[in-house]
């Protein structure tokens, strides 16, 4: 009787553990199939069958990111930054899981997406996005992002591995911010003529006429004595203009305004081969006293630091003269040493 109390008692033993461990399998698996599902959903396969991607955020503009010829265009409008795009793309195609947020905090990261929230909608050649994702708030350490799918009441903390800190940045920028900074982008033969202008050194100005080769021409009369031009000097110097960047676009600097009254330092007018034509108008950045100096040559331009420039009164750039300064040349840089 004893051993049959024992035996019951063994049994009865193994029967739970066995079900815990049942139990424990089957909740392992189902947290696999939640992390599964959740990298799969939150996630691009492929970034280049996205076409377009907008951005809604209830504070700022909507953003709409179109792929055109390879790049990325934003509101149809202007050019995006390929080095901004990619830290986009590489959210799209690279989130996993990080952890699925406890039950009783799923309501307030649920609210929290709603008033505070951007979606993301991602499409690929039709007019109903592939996915829609919420994108909420920072964990409380910062290792991650809630996020939520279209159509889905279930927040996860999401992450990209391999990088510290959270995604929700990446998307919740101005416009300026996500624009290429690109200044000059005319490829040699695209250049019809380039005018080079010091307005307090007026001497060292000159224009270069590329319509059929180029030739090279002060702006103010220099004697009678004829000028030897090397031409090589003025296509090596031509083909600057086909790959210069900004440092930061700066539409909204508050200084804005009393810098682009000023006189500026140089001023370039860029007309491309299709009869385009673009002002660049470059002032000091970080050098006061050249503001109402009673001159700016080529080679005092060369040694400040920075240069605002401000684009077909349009755009307003800060630039860095370690990138630019090749292009503040004198007339005089073309000829031939005798």
């Amino acid at each position: 009787m004893k051993i049959a109390i024992q035996n019951l008692t063994l049994f009865l033993v193994l029967l739970v553990l066995g079900c815990i461990a049942g139990l424990l399998y089957i909740k392992k698996q189902r947290e696999e199939a939640q992390l599964v599902r959740a990298d799969r959903g939150f996630t691009v396969e492929n970034i280049s069958d996205v076409s377009k991607i907008v951005v809604r955020h209830v504070k700022l503009q909507p953003l709409v990111f179109t792929r055109e010829g390879g790049k990325w265009k934003i509101n149809g409008k202007y050019n995006a930054d390929p080095a901004v795009m990619v830290h986009i793309e590489k959210v799209l195609t690279g989130i996993r899981l990080l952890y699925v947020p406890p039950v009783n905090s799923t309501p307030t990261i649920l609210r929290s997406v709603k008033e505070n929230g951007i979606q993301v909608d991602i499409y690929e050649d039709d007019d109903v996005p592939e996915k829609i994702i919420h994108v909420g708030t920072d964990t409380q350490n910062g290792d991650g992002t809630f996020m939520v799918l279209g159509g889905s009441n279930q927040p996860f903390a999401m992450h990209l591995p391999g990088l510290s800190g959270g995604l929700r940045s990446r998307f919740e920028q101005p416009l300026e911010n996500y624009r290429d900074k690109f200044i000059f982008q005319t490829p040699v033969d695209q250049i019809k003529t380039l005018k080079v202008v010091y307005p307090k050194s007026n001497l060292h100005s000159f224009y270069i006429d590329n319509t059929i080769g180029p030739s090279v021409y002060p702006l103010m009369e220099r004697g009678q004595e004829k000028d030897i031009i090397n031409k090589k000097f003025i296509e090596g110097y031509l083909t600057l203009f086909e790959s210069l960047g900004a440092e930061k676009l700066m539409n909204q600097y508050p200084d804005k305004k009393r810098i682009t009254q000023l006189i500026p330092s140089c001023s370039i007018e860029l007309i491309n081969k299709n009869g385009n034509t673009t002002l660049y108008q470059f002032y000091p950045y970080d050098d006061p006293e050249n503001i109402f100096g009673p001159a700016n040559s080529p080679g005092e331009i060369r040694q400040q630091n920075r240069l605002y420039v401000w684009v077909d009164s349009t755009d307003f750039y800060a630039v860095q003269n370690r990138v630019f300064g090749s292009i503040f040349r004198s007339y005089e840089n073309f000829l031939v040493r005798q």
